[in-house]
């Protein structure tokens, strides 16, 4: 579901790229007129969802689609496994399961099949959380996390597209809407969602140490980054080698001027980190449609490791 969206497509790309096995692929959004979406080598047409059932015969659904028409699906109970993309903007649920690779075992994932929910986490949260986990720190952590135009969507690249141009033009009109282009500047949901992805962090991470995140919008097309301070401890000399060996993170040198542009297309979050005695600086840049696509694949090709009757 979604699969014309920013995230649902890169599903649907990475599928054909890593030649996942399935019987049948059928792609679904909430307007599918004329949509065609790339599949690997194939072009497969986008059919319109009009009921939850039609996705009874599946063993796997996707949901990359905004929070109400994941929450119909989930409430229909249609039958497959169910990967959560919407649930990346909330806390965690009780009730279901959020994972993540290098940060949630195999076999927890593995015996799951149909009718069971798995939720994956905000990409910032899953950096985050890898980072903490890796360095062992559970001590008070703050960060900033940035995110462009691609985190509202399609809508969110055309607005900062237009408003770019018109101000470029001297013709910017904003009326109520906020100015995105050449701005920076906290979204009205930045308390709320930091939260929500504070908590992840917890969740997937397992520690209990103090964390302090905000939210801030960039006027960038694509990509997301994370600015997380740390303080120094006993072990943080061995920090830039524990970096090193952590799943899902690039590390480079302090002196690669490596930005949102850079981490477009990676499957990783390139990542610096400059040391000193009063603690660390971690700077990570990441593609956040394509971490948070490869998170739900990796659902999918461990669910199907154990095969279907």
């Amino acid at each position: 579901m979604g699969a014309t969206g920013t995230v649902g497509s890169q599903i649907a790309e990475l599928i054909g790229e890593r030649h996942f096995e399935c019987s049948e692929l059928k792609l679904f959004a909430r307007d599918s007129a004329d949509h065609v979406v790339e599949v690997g080598e194939r072009s497969l047409p986008v059919a319109r969802l009009d009921d939850a059932q039609d996705l009874s015969a599946f063993d796997i659904a996707f949901l990359a689609t905004p929070q109400t028409a994941a929450t119909y699906i989930i409430e229909a109970q249609p039958g497959p496994l169910l990967i959560d993309l919407s649930a990346a903007t909330n806390p965690p649920r009780p009730t279901v399961a959020m994972v993540a690779p290098g940060l949630t075992a195999r076999e927890r994932v593995a015996h799951l099949g149909r009718g069971e929910i798995l939720a994956v986490p905000h990409p910032a949260a899953q950096v985050i959380a890898t980072i903490l986990q890796v360095l062992s720190s559970d001590s008070f952590a703050s960060g900033s996390i940035l995110m462009s135009a691609s985190a509202a969507g399609r809508q969110g690249i055309s607005d900062l597209f237009q408003q770019s141009a018109d101000l470029l033009n001297a013709r910017l009109d904003l009326g109520d809407e906020p100015q995105v282009a050449f701005n920076l500047f906290a979204p009205q949901d930045a308390s709320a969602l930091s939260r929500a992805i504070a908590a992840q962090v917890r969740l997937l991470y397992g520690g209990s140490g103090p964390l302090l995140l905000d939210i801030v919008r960039v006027p960038a097309f694509h990509g997301s980054g994370v600015a997380l301070f740390l303080p120094a401890d006993a072990a943080s000399r061995d920090w830039v080698e524990r970096l090193r060996s952590a799943p899902g993170i690039i590390t480079v040198g302090n002196d690669q001027a490596l930005g949102f542009v850079d981490a477009v297309g990676q499957e990783g979050a390139i990542t610096r980190i400059t040391l000193d005695d009063s603690g660390a600086a971690i700077w990570s840049s990441f593609d956040a449609a394509r971490l948070a696509a490869l998170t739900a694949l990796w659902i999918a090709e461990t669910v199907s490791e154990k095969g279907y009757d």
